[in-house]
């Protein structure tokens, strides 16, 4: 089976642009509404959409932490380090994104809480000047998504309206769900400004704003007001907001909102970074209010003990008299002191670890812990495990509203937060370990100078004694004062490492969608690309446009092209003329044979330049169509039999042309009309009754020579026509008589021509293939159909297809080889497709 071949171009050919722009100016229409129809949805689009505004402001963050070194002091000496030093840029651009901290400004805002007015046909949100300011109740319940109608009566009154047709959803702030509603909710009533509002499903109260509102700049608009779920107003809010570092090597940040009214982007942005930059202070001022808690508590234990030795001591002083103590108990008292103190703040620090340890369990699954940074803590791993720990908690916390609590991503993420939190527990209780073995050494030091100082007088000794505790919790308490201290001072001293650039502020001249421009440009596009589509995939038109097409869907060789022969007098319902004669027109005028060919020598008279050009070319044409039959069939005579694959191709025209050609060549030729269905050549049947090729097929004429019409210029062209038979056509083209006459007119006549019936529609044609030497097939441009051409070698018996050749009707110039200038046979045009005769 033959494989099919593409309908297009051929894979020889390079692609033919002309034929493509020209396929697009056949549909002009076609893409002039589509582009039409898209413009009108653009413009359309635009009127109706809502403007939407961009605006921006800029934050700086001292990534080094500068600001963040609490006790860093002119007045104290050291510093105390509460949070790590450096700031992950990523982490704070999570924190800006974050739903908590976003949520947290649309509360303070009241953004929940939406106003509007209303007209008959649109609607459109008021913020920053409205006759009346919503204040909720937050701990009751709300009506979520449904209008409010506010009608404003005379003085302070007004009247409220409430109308849910299906269903409207209803918060419980108990236990932060929604419940859906369904049913349909009427409410109607009258109140004050200033007085609450209260029903099962709302509770709000409705003022009057601190600045005056003029009634009449709102046009006499309804009044509404929408409350939202506050937290999908925090989550939409997430889905616009935009924040990142304007260049890879600088903590400067950029934040972007963007939304239909610009002063309302504008508070949210302002908000938004006032609240990031004092929750930054808050958890700084959280972990240093901790640190102080632990000092106070433990200077309360100290200042208990202090109290009670120093009592002791006088005490004892004044019931002994003993003042002073030698040199070895002095010695052993400045030691004692030092190793206590020591030993004082190992155990500090282990109950310090053991604070952490306890925090760390009791809180590890809870997203708003605030880990503690190394309070007092000089273990460098320490403090790097809590940094860790802090950021997986901190992209915990950013990622559980973008995906789900079993997601793959969340649960490896999930993993490794339970890794850090034991990896931590395990390096503080290493810590405790370390320092009770520290502890354990100090002890020891501690109890061979004891042995030291059981050898000196009792006395003494319990001097000793007393005045070591004394000295010890003195010490102690001037440690944890001083830290106490450090810490309050570089709390009052610390600044913010985060300040606010740029002001928000709207971004442009105007709003950023919907961009006109680029909706106009799409529309033209979109507009292209849907002709554009239906010409490639489902047009329906398979027509040939070129000769490219007819080599690329069959295997018959094209034997000419006709060029395209343009005649503002041809009738268009009857195909191209003949030579420049309409053949409906040729019809009506014969009345006999020598009437017939006066006429189409006279009509073959150019009327002006351009005519002549393209007459010239029509007749080069089918002189070039008798060259190549000669040059395929040795003997220069022969019967051709002439059809199409549908009718208008042009079968008739092309074999009236040929028969002249001949005849103007000196050849004997006799054209037949064999289309004894729908008869091409005459206008009536009255016409040639008795006279025609139907007649002798029934034996109503008995001489063939009595339907055989000459022309008194042109003796060498003979001419048979017929017509319409109503009875079995089949039975008379196979009949002898069919074949005799054939045979008959073989030996008088060079040529022999027969039109015959479309072969895409009757089998006429194959009737005769065997009285014919010669096939040819007209496919003309424009009418001609690929889906047939693909066929066409299967109509033809393997033994007749090297007889078989394609007329090409109707090329265009590029499409043919024939140039003109000037006068006949000047030929200086580029011949586009001499390798098209390829017989």
């Amino acid at each position: 089976m033959k494989e099919k071949k593409n309908n297009q171009v051929n894979p020889q050919q390079e692609i033919n642009l002309k034929l493509f722009f020209r396929k697009i100016y056949k549909n002009k229409m076609f893409f002039m509404s589509s582009i039409g129809f898209f413009l009108l949805l653009a413009l359309v689009y635009i009127a109706a959409a809502t403007p939407i505004y961009e605006v921006s402001s800029s934050v700086l963050i001292d990534s080094k932490g500068r600001n963040r070194v609490l006790g860093d002091s002119k007045y104290v000496d050291g510093g105390v380090s509460l949070i790590e030093m450096e700031k992950n840029l990523y982490n704070e651009i999570g924190i800006l994104k974050s739903f908590s901290l976003i949520r947290q400004t649309i509360e303070d805002l009241n953004f929940d809480v939406s106003y509007h007015t209303e007209s008959l046909f649109s609607s459109q949100e008021r913020y920053g000047y409205f006759p009346f300011e919503v204040t909720l109740n937050r701990s009751k319940p709300q009506l979520y998504g449904i209008p409010f109608e506010v009608e404003l009566l005379g003085g302070d009154n007004y009247r409220l309206t409430i109308e849910a047709d299906d269903e409207f959803a209803v918060s419980n702030p108990q236990n932060g769900s929604v419940r859906e509603v369904e049913r349909s909710f009427d409410f109607s009533q009258e109140y004050k400004f200033g007085d609450m509002v209260e029903h099962e499903y709302f509770t709000f109260t409705l003022n009057r704003p601190e600045y005056s509102v003029n009634i009449e700049d709102f046009d006499g608009d309804d009044f509404t007001f929408v409350i939202g779920n506050i937290e999908n107003v925090a989550k939409d809010y997430m889905g616009k907001l935009e924040a990142d570092n304007i260049d890879i090597q600088a903590s400067i940040f950029k934040i972007v909102s963007s939304g239909p009214i610009v002063s309302k982007e504008v508070d949210f942005l302002k908000k938004l970074t006032e609240n990031y930059v004092q929750n930054e202070l808050s958890s700084r001022n959280e972990i240093a209010a901790g640190k102080e808690a632990f000092i106070r508590n433990q200077l309360m234990i100290i200042s208990d003990s202090l109290t009670r030795f120093e009592v002791e001591l006088e005490a004892f002083k004044i019931d002994k008299k003993a003042v002073d103590l030698g040199a070895t108990a002095s010695n052993a008292l400045d030691q004692t002191n030092n190793l206590q103190v020591e030993a004082a703040k190992i155990k500090m620090n282990i109950n310090y670890y053991n604070s952490i340890m306890r925090s760390v369990r009791n809180n590890r699954n809870n997203d708003d812990f605030i880990m503690p940074s190394g309070i007092g803590i000089e273990d460098p791993l320490i403090n790097q495990n809590i940094l860790e720990l802090k950021e997986l908690y901190a992209e915990r916390s950013r990622k559980k509203f973008y995906v789900t609590s079993n997601n793959e991503e969340m649960t490896i993420l999930n993993g490794q937060i339970q890794e850090a939190t034991e990896l931590l527990l395990n390096n503080l209780r290493s810590a405790v370990r370390s320092s009770q073995a520290a502890l354990g050494g100090i002890t020891s030091q501690l109890s061979s100078i004891d042995e030291e100082i059981s050898s000196l007088p009792t006395r003494e000794i319990q001097l000793l004694n007393i005045q070591r505790q004394n000295t010890l919790y003195e010490n102690l308490y001037k440690y944890l004062s001083q830290e106490l201290a450090k810490t309050g001072i570089a709390r009052a001293e610390s600044t913010s490492d985060t300040r606010v650039l740029d002001e928000a502020r709207m971004v442009g001249n105007g709003p950023v969608a919907p961009q006109k421009s680029l909706l106009l440009a799409l529309a033209v596009v979109l507009g292209m690309l849907i002709p554009l589509g239906w010409m490639i995939f489902f047009s329906p038109d398979d027509t040939i446009e070129n000769v490219h097409q007819v080599m690329a869907n069959s295997d018959m060789p094209i034997i000419a092209s006709i060029v395209h022969y343009d005649n503002s007098s041809t009738d268009k319902s009857r195909g191209i003329p003949f030579l420049g004669v309409e053949v409906e027109k040729w019809i009506r005028k014969f009345k006999g044979t020598s009437r017939l060919f006066d006429f189409v020598n006279e009509n073959l008279k150019p009327t002006d330049a351009d005519s002549e050009v393209a007459l010239w070319k029509l007749k080069e044409s089918f002189r070039d169509l008798s060259t190549n039959l000669k040059l395929v069939n040795s003997e220069d005579k022969g019967v051709i039999g002439i059809t199409s694959i549908l009718p208008e191709e042009g079968k008739t025209y092309s074999a009236i042309n040929l028969g002249i050609t001949f005849a103007e060549a000196g050849k004997k030729t006799i054209i037949i009309d064999a289309d004894l269905r729908n008869p091409s050549l005459v206008d009536h049947v009255g016409k040639v009754k008795g006279r025609g090729l139907s007649n002798y097929l029934k034996g109503e004429v008995k001489s063939v020579q009595d339907v055989i019409y000459t022309h008194d210029k042109l003796d060498n062209l003979k001419f048979i026509p017929t017509s319409i038979v109503d009875g079995n056509v089949h039975e008379l083209l196979s009949c002898d008589k069919m074949k005799t006459i054939v045979a008959q007119l073989r030996e008088e006549y060079d040529y022999v021509i027969l039109d015959t019936p479309a072969v895409g529609l009757v089998s006429d044609f194959l009737l005769l293939l065997d009285v014919m030497d010669i096939n040819l097939f007209v496919v003309r441009r424009n009418i001609s159909k690929v889906e047939f051409l693909e066929d066409l070698d299967n109509l033809i018996p393997r033994d007749k297809k090297k007889k078989s050749y394609i007329i090409f009707n109707d090329a265009l110039k590029e499409d043919h080889k024939y140039g003109y200038e000037a006068k006949y046979g000047l030929n200086k045009e580029k011949q586009l497709i001499d390798k098209s005769f390829s017989v």
